[in-house]
């Protein structure tokens, strides 16, 4: 089996930032809305008491106490109903994470003399990017981006924009624009190439675009140099047929000098 080697942990980082963000929201809205319901309830106990006092208990008793369960209500949806704005976010990041880890069971499959660095970052030229897997082996060094989408994408290879086309939780369905991922791992070639070549190193990087979910259906077109895989069509063999075919043919040596550096980043 291929080893697995983590340099980030961005979508857990960032799903553990939110889900602690809302924690944080929610026990504030409660030990506000504990202070309103004091303040309320004792409004409410001391005009009681006023109207007992002043006679008129039996006509306002009633108004006064719907008038505090009312208040109750209102602040119970304004207090608690804060710091959900985030879930959609949540449910992104959720699928995010289940790719990356679904990726890597499946690319842990490779030989063992392959290794496969996940959520790395590399920088050239004021360009960052976030690379979800380098694999680095004797048959060369890959890029494979992974998309979790369960939708149905229509697009052209060298567009900059695909269509997504899904159903919402209401049954209607919609459509939004997702960014080319082919063109996402363009840039993730061009970055690791050139830290690499400043180092000395000088290998042909080739690159694909994974989608891991199976309710995925692609509609592209177009032609590219950059491989675009699903496992909704069962391609998994023809992406390790893409690997471990590749075009170059690295000895020890240089595998250990990639890996090196891919480590230092």
């Amino acid at each position: 089996m291929a080893r697995i080697i983590r340099k980030g942990y961005q979508l857990e980082e960032e799903y553990y930032a939110i889900k602690q963000e809302q924690a944080d929201k929610r026990a504030k809205n409660i030990r506000t809305l504990g202070k309103v319901t004091f303040v309320f309830f004792m409004i409410y106990i001391v005009s009681i008491a006023v109207s007992v006092v002043t006679g008129i208990f039996s006509s306002v008793f009633v108004p006064l106490s719907a008038c505090f369960v009312v208040v109750q209500v209102i602040a119970v949806f304004v207090c608690l109903g804060g710091g959900v704005s985030k879930y959609v976010d949540t449910d992104i990041l959720v699928s995010g994470i289940h790719g990356e880890r679904f990726a890597a069971k499946v690319l842990a499959i490779l030989p063992d003399d392959y290794i496969v660095f996940q959520n790395v970052k590399v920088t050239f030229d004021n360009k960052q990017s976030e690379i979800d897997n380098i694999v680095v082996g004797k048959s060369g060094v890959f890029i494979i981006e992974v998309k979790n989408h369960n939708s149905h994408i229509v697009g052209d290879l060298k567009d900059t924009y695909w269509i997504q086309h899904k159903v919402g939780r209401g049954g209607t369905p919609y459509t939004n624009q997702v960014y080319n991922p082919v063109k996402q791992v363009g840039t993730h070639i061009y970055c690791l190439a050139n830290y690499l070549r400043q180092n000395g190193v000088n290998v042909y990087i080739e690159g694909m675009v994974y989608f891991v979910n199976e309710t995925c259906v692609l509609s592209l077109t177009g032609d590219s140099n950059i491989s675009v895989y699903s496992r909704s069509n069962r391609e998994e063999k023809l992406l390790f047929g893409q690997i471990l075919s590749g075009n170059n043919n690295l000895d020890s040596r240089s595998v250990n000098r990639i890996c090196k550096l891919i480590n230092q980043l």
